[in-house]
């Protein structure tokens, strides 16, 4: 599915098509819009309802597949679970450093009963955030409200906890799939995401418990001061965050205020402290170092 890419995605698939030609192409026209959430759904419900097989497994553009990922799904299928999930390595952008080695951290394969649903959530609620974790039915796909779920960016996980599935899912430990961390193109958009719309998506499925969305994410993570000054130090919070999500959802002035104050706070020593204070204390969370890098660097280039 070309969502109206301008390289030459559609030459380079045609040549693999004259090896495959069970490979279908499709490709989408862009009018000049700004990529939304929206417009990634979509496509991914379109690929969906063009699919010919029984499962699916949705992947972007700039993940990888590990060598056996796709035998090892195909040796599952035989079980009919209604939902796999795959296992994850997290690398660095150009996918020379392992930031995470698995993710989730299971370390054996888990099958979840239907009556094990809430515990399913809470085990890989956050990482089914990552499309490419997700190789469903396409018969549960296509049973869904899935129009209700455009525009949220995270349709599969709206199609997984819309409604009780009464089969088994399968949990994969063996990580299958290479994430590329870093590079995704709504990271101007990571607050909005993050702080609104993925919380609103997990706490409005009535399918799992409470305290299942709470171990997922927050209802409001953005009303946390310590979120905020997170989001200020990796550049995803500033005022034009505060002045279009904050300052007419805090009702309190003395809240509001302060949310103002941390939003005009200035990055570059907020940057360094954490960065000494991080690699002090977590110097094995690899992820979260290479943010911090990554968000210095950005911060040096634009000063």
């Amino acid at each position: 599915m070309d969502g109206g890419s301008t390289d030459k995605t559609q030459e380079i698939v045609g040549s693999y098509q004259r090896l495959f030609p069970n490979i279908l192409f499709t490709r989408k026209e862009t009018s000049g819009d700004q990529p939304s959430n929206e417009g990634f759904d979509r496509d991914c419900n379109y690929a969906v309802e063009i699919s010919t097989g029984d499962y699916c497994w949705l992947m972007t553009d700039d993940d990888l597949l590990m060598p056996g990922a796709i035998r090892k799904i195909l040796s599952e299928m035989g079980q009919d679970y209604a939902v796999i999930v795959a296992s994850a390595e997290v690398r660095n952008t150009d996918l020379t450093r392992v930031l995470i080695p698995r993710r989730p951290d299971v370390s054996q394969n888990r099958v979840y009963q239907p009556s094990a649903w809430n515990q399913f959530a809470a085990d890989v609620g956050n990482h089914c955030s990552f499309v490419g974790a997700v190789i469903i039915k396409k018969q549960i796909w296509l049973s869904r409200n899935r129009k209700k779920y455009f525009g949220t960016g995270f349709i599969h996980v709206g199609v997984i906890f819309d409604e009780p599935i009464a089969e088994n899912v399968l949990v994969i430990a063996t990580p299958l799939v290479s994430i590329r961390f870093g590079n995704a193109n709504w990271s101007n958009r990571s607050f909005q995401i993050w702080m609104f719309g993925w919380p609103e998506l997990i706490w409005s499925f009535p399918t799992i418990s409470v305290e299942t969305k709470r171990s997922i994410c927050p209802r409001e993570p953005w009303n946390d001061f310590r979120t905020l000054l997170i989001e200020r130090i990796f550049g995803t919070y500033a005022i034009r965050e505060y002045q279009l999500f904050l300052a007419s959802r805090i009702a309190s002035p003395w809240r509001r205020g302060l949310a103002m104050v941390i939003a005009r706070l200035p990055r570059s020593p907020l940057l360094f402290l954490s960065y000494l204070y991080r690699w002090r204390r977590f110097s094995k969370n690899k992820m979260l170092l290479f943010t911090l890098n990554s968000s210095w660097h950005i911060r040096k280039l634009k000063n």
